[in-house]
């Protein structure tokens, strides 16, 4: 494991290897911050504070990958993005609003491989469906060796927000 690094340089590195390599990546988050990012060659936990429904600032550190909870996370369907046709769009519509009999149809485009942004911004799709990300309340859940690196990332996250943002942190912390 190494130091933590600012969410703002460790995310764009992130993005990088997803675009490279987009299929076998999965994503956990919590309701206070906590981000796991599992990618097939690596893994990420990250402790993001919002500063707006867009922005946010923090600090993340790269795991190792092979930590036991993660073969947990690596079964369920990755994370991705995922270009949609008119008709695989009126199929999510239908299984949302309880009109669609056959589940398989949904689960189809939710194994369908992930294709990497640039893909996606040079044909531009007019539909895709981003996903899934998982939500737990805690990581301790996955595994009690990331609740203890939380603690490490919450102090860091906040050192980092009340050097950033001053005024703001008087606020929170």
């Amino acid at each position: 494991m190494s130091d933590t690094e600012p969410a703002e340089e460790l995310i764009p590195r992130i993005m990088r290897e997803y675009s490279r390599r987009p299929r076998g990546w999965h994503v956990l988050n919590t309701p206070e911050g906590d981000v796991l990012i599992v990618g097939p060659k690596s893994a990420f936990q990250l402790r993001l504070i919002p500063l707006s429904p867009t922005d946010f600032t923090g600090v993340g550190v790269e795991i190792s990958s092979d930590i036991e909870g993660l073969s947990n996370i690596r079964s369920a369907p990755s994370f991705g993005l995922r270009p949609l046709s008119d008709d695989d769009l009126q199929i999510l519509f239908d299984a949302m609003t309880g009109q669609l009999t056959s589940p398989d149809r949904v689960e189809r485009i939710i194994r369908r491989g992930p294709v990497a942004p640039a893909e996606i911004d040079a044909k531009r799709y007019s539909h895709v469906l981003s996903g899934p990300v998982l939500t737990r309340p805690d990581l301790s859940s996955v595994d009690s060796t990331l609740l203890e690196l939380r603690d490490k990332l919450e102090q860091s996250a906040r050192e980092i927000f009340r050097r950033k943002y001053p005024l703001r942190s008087g606020m929170y912390f």
